[in-house]
């Protein structure tokens, strides 16, 4: 056996170790889990509530009776139904539900990927489902240095644009303010940058390092407070 043979062992060992701290880290300092606890306290007394664009299904993790979710991706609604998750193939601009089918709608970074006009009926869809009286909550990123990383969905809708679109989705005739086209405000969370930003992509593993120290500074509060890269609304469907 070869002295390269007997070495090999380790340095795998050692990369595997690396991943598993980061990813505990990552989880430690997640952006994300503030978010989706976020939106769970808005929708709180919401018996049915339906996660559009639901991903591997982290948000349903957290009710997983109350929730059903609907992705365009077979992998990840295959991944969901193996947790035994209520995930179905669905898609955000043609939701195939009644109107009034659900006390709750949760959707997160999944609008900019639409351009102008598919946002609209995306947002007049997840109203549409909305009983009167429920809660939609959206989550969008909309800081161009994150998202212009993948141009071919690079749209970030700030806040003022989520709310001048719920508006177009709705009704013409209604007041923009407080109560938009048949909405009424609610509440909003916003997400902070870390403090500074690490980028490595020379290598994948460069690349889950600068991710792990973007964690750090999150978990630790060293986020810049005076702006944000990302926000959270939710608005409540008038009766």
């Amino acid at each position: 056996m070869s002295v390269t043979t007997l070495h090999n062992p380790t340095p795998r060992a050692s990369k595997g170790l690396v991943f598993e701290i980061g990813r505990k880290l990552n989880t430690w300092g997640s952006r994300t889990e503030p978010e989706e606890r976020f939106a769970w306290k808005q929708l709180e007394g919401c018996e049915r509530v339906l996660d559009v664009a639901c991903g591997i299904g982290t948000f349903m993790r957290m009710r997983p009776a109350k929730t059903v979710g609907i992705d365009l991706n077979e992998d990840s609604v295959e991944h969901c139904r193996a947790l035994g998750l209520d995930a179905r193939l669905g898609d955000a601009l043609n939701l195939d539900f009644e109107d009034s089918s659900f006390d709750g709608v949760h959707s997160a970074h999944v609008m900019h990927a639409f351009d102008a006009g598919q946002a609209t009926r995306y947002l007049s869809e997840l109203i549409r489902v909305t009983r009167p009286g429920g809660t939609i909550v959206v989550s969008n990123l909309c800081d161009p240095a994150q998202i212009f990383g993948y141009p071919e969905v690079a749209r970030p809708y700030t806040p003022e644009a989520l709310f001048r679109m719920v508006h177009a989705a709705s009704s013409p005739r209604s007041n923009v303010g407080t109560e938009i086209a048949g909405v009424r405000f609610k509440a909003m969370h916003f997400r902070r940058p870390p403090l500074v930003r690490c980028r490595f992509v020379r290598s994948e593993t460069l690349w889950h390092a600068a991710g792990v120290l973007n964690s750090l500074q999150y978990g630790c509060f060293l986020r810049k407070f005076w702006t944000f890269e990302g926000y959270t609304m939710a608005v409540t469907k008038a009766a």
